[in-house]
């Protein structure tokens, strides 16, 4: 009897562990989707809503650190200067540890940008870490 429990208990809990296990792939493929909509779009607040309260960032004459605020002001600085023609994934992966990355490439005119972006889970969702645009 205790056997057919521990059973039912361990099946129990594998279904739980696959099922949340997909929500996680979901939402993390749905931020994605969403963080690489606001690029295509170069909507620098859709973007911003995704932002770790830090975030590391690297755009043309600006690389560092920067507040969530202070990144939404240097990316819609960056779509004004360079407005997007296209902007499309050309890899991504994700790890173990519910993180996320893609890269891409961005076109505004006759500048082509290779992008890169990295999602990690946090306590309040998915948060966008790091992000990059550099010329080719």
């Amino acid at each position: 009897m205790r056997t057919i429990i521990v059973i039912l208990i361990s099946v129990f809990s594998l279904s739980v562990y696959a099922s949340n296990e997909d929500t996680l792939n979901l939402n993390i493929a749905d931020a994605g989707e969403d963080i690489a909509s606001a690029i295509r779009e170069g909507n620098a607040s859709k973007l911003a809503n995704w932002f770790a309260s830090t975030i590391e960032l690297s755009v043309p004459g600006k690389k560092g650190s920067y507040s969530k605020t202070q990144a939404e002001m240097i990316m819609r600085d960056f779509f004004e200067s360079y407005p997007p023609d296209s902007f499309t994934i050309t890899a991504e992966g994700k790890s173990a540890a519910y993180s996320l990355y893609a890269i891409g490439s961005y076109v505004s005119g006759p500048n082509t940008f290779k992008t890169y972006y990295l999602i990690r889970k946090a306590d309040t969702g998915f948060m966008l870490h790091i992000l990059k645009f550099e010329e080719k």
